[in-house]
């Protein structure tokens, strides 16, 4: 634990890792790959920063679930802290929560019209949101324990899984999702005919966020050792689970989810035991983790500012013809998405010097 925040260090290195990702690392990778086309290395890297077209999987498509199972180990965490607190208070808490990041979700979504057949309704923040108020509803309800959540997970994976086998096929045009997405989400679909963020998406990533929570659960064991057992031993059980299932992340299938939970546990084990259970004396050697740690402290401050802003165009601007006086034209793409992410980390360090958190 970070004794100056009372924060986990670990849990908030792999959030950094996950909205720098988003915040132009994946475009900084996207630009160094022809730079390099012999490189076998850049060019997978490459591949894995862009999502599949519908069944399989990349990195880049668990990047997004990731931030689904974090908020649920936060959500465990902040439960257990305030434990005092009554449940119709922390209740009121995630519901409005969830409202605000319904509506920065349509900003983000934008523009925000009076026709509602023009807007996409449903969005990434929103999907958190409602996912993290259901999974704690539930979490209320099994007042505060850990295994109910982990059935009710089980129940809403089987459940979600059994409906989309027997309700249709697992294509875009037939399955399920598409169906009630027509039925249930008003507006413009991402994808045409159904949306990644829609009702049962939803459902599926409140599973995610209940394993998240017992996966903070496990972060509660007095022996480290233990402690990362269990969250090997978690990602071992959901990867198992999950390798004989469709994994198809348009629609939230049971495999992919368990897949997501499985990543999920076997990354925050790995950090957790590189940073969390590092002796005082070392931590020498966790400064790897510091600029992760600082984006991580300000995520949705960091998503908000480069959805809603073109950075790579500041970045030019700013350069003032910098770049391309020293480096090659096909290099410029590449300097510019760097100094892109450069400008986001560094405001994103401004407001950590000052103890500055956007959080909802």
């Amino acid at each position: 634990m970070d004794n100056a925040t009372s924060r986990l260090l670990s849990l908030d290195a792999l959030r950094g890792l996950d909205v720098l990702i988003i915040a132009g690392l994946d475009v900084l990778v996207y630009r160094l790959a022809p730079l390099f086309p012999h490189s076998d290395a850049m060019q997978t890297l490459r591949a894995q920063m862009g999502h599949v077209s519908w069944a399989g999987l990349t990195v880049y498509d668990l990047v997004f679930p990731l931030f689904v199972f974090l908020a649920g180990v936060s959500l465990c965490l902040s439960l257990r802290k305030h434990a005092e607190q009554s449940a119709w208070r922390v209740l009121g808490r995630l519901y409005t929560r969830a409202v605000l990041l319904i509506l920065l979700g349509w900003a983000i979504n934008g523009p925000v019209t009076l026709n509602p057949a023009s807007m996409r309704f449903a969005s990434v923040l929103g999907l958190i949101g409602l996912s993290g108020a259901f999974a704690g509803t539930l979490a209320l309800l099994a007042r505060r324990a850990a295994w109910p959540c982990v059935s009710a997970a089980a129940l809403l994976l089987l459940g979600i899984g059994a409906a989309q086998y027997f309700g249709g096929n697992f294509t875009p045009a037939g399955c399920l999702n598409a169906r009630v997405d027509a039925l249930l989400c008003p507006g413009r679909l991402h994808l045409g005919i159904l949306d990644p963020e829609g009702p049962l998406c939803i459902l599926s990533a409140t599973a995610l966020c209940l394993i998240g929570y017992a996966a903070g659960a496990m972060l509660a064991h007095p022996r480290a050792g233990v402690r990362f057992g269990l969250l090997i031993g978690g990602a071992l059980l959901c990867f198992a689970l999950a390798y004989p299932l469709p994994c198809i992340k348009n629609i939230w299938t049971a495999g992919f989810t368990l897949t997501a939970a499985g990543a999920g546990c076997a990354l925050l084990a790995l950090f957790h035991l590189l940073l969390d259970c590092c002796p005082a004396g070392t931590r020498l050697f966790t400064l790897w983790a510091y600029p992760l740690r600082v984006a991580g402290a300000n995520a949705l401050f960091l998503y908000l500012f480069t959805h809603l802003f073109n950075l790579p165009a500041l970045a030019e601007r700013l350069s003032c013809g910098l770049w391309s006086c020293i480096l090659p034209a096909a290099a410029l793409p590449a300097a510019y998405a760097g100094t892109a992410l450069l400008l986001a980390w560094l405001l994103a360090l401004w407001l950590y010097r000052r103890k500055l958190f956007v959080r909802l």
